[in-house]
């Protein structure tokens, strides 16, 4: 063999090793992160494990509650204002679609509440994309506040790394919208991809900033977990808070929920505002009988009611979305989002009541809140592949026995 290719294969193992050695030291310098993808807490994931619990997804932050939860009355069987033929269906519907939690309240007052999985009313559920629109809500408290200008004000007001870039054209309308322009979101295993640790890193604001444009900022809606992790970023540099304790203080406490939690990319890190609310079912309860009631709870006004008109008013975008939640209006066979393939909401028919608004999770994670029929509806349960969106408040709207004040 000739020296020179015995030095060429030297400095070709030397490089090989010297990258092994990166890569072994990359490890070991995240161990959190391969800890997350090498148990595949990937979107596959949720697939086969489809409802992960608490000590699978770490670190967590508690969300204080109230020292004393808020009480929801409860009908008893000779009170109910919704048929027990409705109600049974309702259960039926929900145990076929592998539920865990169903809850029905009527005009304040708790038809049906029921649970299954085997922890009953104290069990903690996984909210999925649920927790986009607690995101929106926080975001009008503090533009009510004057900690944050307005809908309006671009997202580099407040994460000054996009000033004097193409992204500072993006506002907190669009984020809230889902119509900013980032380039969209995929699901690949390779663990080096932004994507993969968008969901599961330990740098996600890092991450979130890195999305570049790829379209024009208002000009389509594209479903993207990149915009309620932005907001997050901007209220924690809006207030000066902790993103779990804003919540706890503005909304949690004043609910009279119990404690809840948020999923950190690290130890002392960033909430991920686009999904991992772990609460339970009586909490999202609470607040779709504090959206009924114009923003109210305990006599107290927790989101200022012109917000609460905005959060529903159609975007120019897409008629079925207002600002991080979900709008029953421009009837669709089936809804479906880009990034998740293999997931779908489907109707058979539309909805029954025109006003009704909805907290979306994946998979059949709801809250259905209807202001004409004064009706509050939460189911949670493991991912149903295609969720029946109309089905479950429509045979509840039917079943209603008493006309609503």
């Amino acid at each position: 063999m000739k020296k020179t290719d015995s030095r060429n294969i030297q400095a070709t193992l030397m490089v090989g090793a010297g990258l092994l050695l990166v890569f072994i030291l990359g490890i070991f310098s995240d161990m959190l992160y391969w800890d997350r993808y090498l148990r595949a807490y990937t979107f596959e994931t949720f697939v086969e494990n489809p409802f992960p619990t608490l000590d699978r997804l770490y670190p967590q932050e508690t969300v204080p509650g109230a020292e004393t939860p808020l009480a929801v009355p409860t009908a008893d069987a000779a009170s109910r204002t919704i048929s027990a033929a409705a109600l049974d269906e309702a259960v039926a519907f929900a145990e076929a679609s592998n539920s865990t939690s169903l809850i029905i309240s009527h005009k304040g007052v708790i038809q049906l509440e029921k649970y299954w999985n085997g922890e009953g009313a104290g069990q903690v559920v996984y909210s999925f994309s649920m927790h986009k629109s607690i995101v929106a809500l926080l975001i009008g408290i503090a533009i009510d506040e004057g900690l944050i200008g307005g809908i309006d004000d671009p997202l580099a007001e407040y994460l000054p790394e996009w000033r004097d870039d193409p992204r500072e054209l993006i506002t907190l309308r669009h984020a809230l919208q889902m119509n900013s322009g980032l380039e969209p979101m995929s699901f690949p295993v390779n663990p080096f991809s932004k994507h993969v640790k968008r969901q599961i890193g330990t740098d996600l604001a890092g991450t979130a900033l890195s999305f570049r444009l790829h379209d024009e900022p208002g000009g389509k809606f594209d479903y993207n977990g990149v915009n309620p992790t932005l907001l997050v970023m901007v209220l924690e540099q809006a207030t000066g808070r902790r993103y779990a304790a804003y919540l706890s203080e503005k909304l949690w406490q004043p609910l009279g929920n119990e404690d809840a939690s948020v999923w950190l990319d690290r130890p002392g890190g960033l909430a991920r505002g686009a999904t991992s609310l772990y609460a339970k079912p009586m909490d999202w309860l609470r607040i779709g009988e504090m959206l009924l009631k114009k923003g109210r709870a305990d006599g107290r006004q927790v989101i200022p009611e012109d917000w609460l008109a905005a959060l529903t008013t159609p975007s120019p975008t897409n008629p079925r979305y207002g600002l991080l939640t979900w709008i029953g209006a421009d009837y669709v066979g089936e809804r479906t989002l880009e990034a998740f393939e293999g997931f779908a909401a489907v109707a058979q028919t539309p909805f029954d009541a025109g006003d009704i608004i909805y907290f979306d999770g994946l998979g059949g994670q709801r809250v259905y809140v209807i202001p004409s029929a004064q009706l509050v509806i939460v189911r949670t349960g493991v991912l149903a592949w295609e969720w029946n969106d109309t089905r479950l408040p429509n045979l509840v709207l039917a079943g209603i026995e008493e006309t609503p004040d």
